[in-house]
């Protein structure tokens, strides 16, 4: 998430003009003002678009270790120079930036950008990285993120070079011989890349790590979740964990400091307030939608973590708000996470109500259940893969609830009567309830023919939760 940020024109003479400004190189002068880098997906092309070769490497090197520029103030340009520089060190693949820049782990560990770009940035210099990575993680003493840092970049050059898969994955697989048993983040983040990387290889050493009891499960999902997606179960035989669980709060209300007898009605007025102001078409945009969204993924057959439906709520990460403030961003998080524990404990004690919203006649039994309806769509194209038996439960759901939220069923609501709309309305709770304790159901199934309910969602989005860590240091780290 980005916040708002006003950049007043600086005297760029004050910054280190004995290095830089006075510098005959004007491309380095242009990265001290480009400012506030924006997106972390779309960046511009150093190389052509302002002209750097490998022989700006050793001043690009120079500036990217220059404390007095790094720990300015945030209104100041120039304090975003480093990431301009690292990406232009990437898009050269300058391996002589190799130790430099897996030495600033040590520092940029919490860094968010830092966090979601560098391993990218290691994976287009190369694989020539790979035995320097390797050092760095085996220095005992780090801070687990930039450890961190260390496996994301592995498993990006396995990406980027398909010949690489396997030496990552026996890399992977040395470590969790002798593990770090304290650093549950950095265990749950190997398994999440293993899995992306297709490792069914590692099963025996992921489950050796859940036995041991030191893996943050917010990361990847507990061994069940891992087993599904590596296909070594076709379904849940426990109930999914609560958010509470994931991250290892007794009480639901611990992780956001807030008092458990809170009025609901305050969290809901800062949930719509925000979702009202920052939404758009593609948006949840009120607390009934949000509900039937957070009913979707109850019922999901695997757990579906923050990291995918946090964006999934404003339509995609690229639709994400531009907060005024933090406070704001905060207040707004831990609303919606109090909500959606709500929900899934809810589930959890069959006691679940939808959210509907009264109708417009006093006079009339019928509500407004469109809103969530959508919403409950919403969450559905989250789930990805489905057995075909497993369709027909679904789609049995799905009818009422898709009157209320297609042209379709819109159509077949014109030619009824109240009664029978009532009848749509009130069968909606049984079939939601009866679709989350289908997924429940321990029962062992022959085929294991998948098709495709939806696209499937990766996990690689950053996830400002609000759990008490920092944007990616919870749920699915990028």
């Amino acid at each position: 998430m980005l916040f708002q940020q006003q950049t007043p024109s600086q005297d760029l003479a004050q910054v280190r003009p004995e290095i830089y400004m006075n510098s005959d190189n004007p491309k380095i002068q242009t990265l001290l003002t480009l400012g506030d880098p924006g997106s972390k997906r779309n960046w511009p092309n150093y190389v052509e678009q302002y002209g750097f070769t490998l022989d700006d490497v050793p001043t690009l090197l120079m500036l990217y270790a220059d404390e007095e520029i790094n720990s300015m103030a945030s209104d100041r340009p120039e304090v975003w120079t480093q990431v301009h520089v690292w990406r232009t060190l990437g898009q050269l693949g300058s391996e002589a930036s190799i130790g430099t820049i897996i030495h600033s782990f040590d520092t940029l560990h919490d860094d968010d950008y830092a966090q979601s770009e560098l391993p990218n940035v290691i994976a287009m210099i190369g694989p020539i990285a790979i035995p320097a990575l390797v050092e760095y993680w085996q220095q005992p003493g780090k801070n687990e993120f930039s450890y961190c840092l260390v496996v994301d970049a592995l498993c990006e050059i396995a990406k980027c070079c398909p010949a690489q898969r396997i030496p990552v994955i026996e890399i992977y697989l040395n470590y969790m011989k002798r593990p770090y048993t304290s650093e549950r983040v950095l265990n749950g983040l190997l398994i999440g890349r293993l899995m992306d990387l297709k490792a069914v290889e590692a099963i025996g050493e992921i489950r050796s790590l859940f036995v041991l009891g030191c893996v943050d499960i917010s990361c990847a999902g507990d061994l069940e979740e891992v087993e599904i997606e590596l296909g070594f179960r076709s379904q849940r035989s426990t109930p999914k964990p609560t958010f509470a669980e994931m991250h290892g709060f007794e009480n639901p209300f611990e992780s956001f400091n807030v008092e458990a007898n809170d009025e609901e009605s305050d969290f809901f007025e800062i949930v719509e307030n925000c979702l009202l102001r920052y939404g758009c078409d593609d948006s949840i945009l009120d607390i009934s939608g949000l509900d039937g969204f957070f009913a979707a993924l109850a019922c999901a057959p695997v757990t579906i973590m923050p990291s995918i439906w946090m964006p999934a709520i404003w339509g995609g990460e690229h639709l994400a708000p531009e907060w005024e403030s933090e406070q704001e961003f905060t207040e707004f998080s831990k609303s919606i996470m109090l909500h959606y524990n709500g929900v899934m404990s809810d589930f959890q004690d069959q006691v679940y109500e939808p959210l509907f919203l009264g109708g417009d006649d006093s006079s009339s039994e019928l509500l407004i259940v469109d809103e969530w309806c959508e919403g409950f769509v919403k969450g559905l194209n989250l789930w990805g893969e489905m057995k075909p038996q497993d369709m027909k439960q679904l789609e049995a759901c799905l009818y009422p609830i898709r009157h209320f939220c297609t042209d379709d069923g819109f159509e077949a609501l014109a030619s009824m009567s109240d009664s029978e709309i009532y009848q749509l309305q009130s069968s909606i709770q049984p079939k939601v309830r009866a679709l989350h304790k289908y997924f429940y159901k321990p029962s062992e199934r022959a085929d294991t023919t998948f098709i495709r309910a939806t696209p499937k969602v990766g996990r690689n989005d950053p996830c400002p939760c609000d759990s008490g860590k920092k944007y990616k240091k919870c749920c699915g780290l990028n």
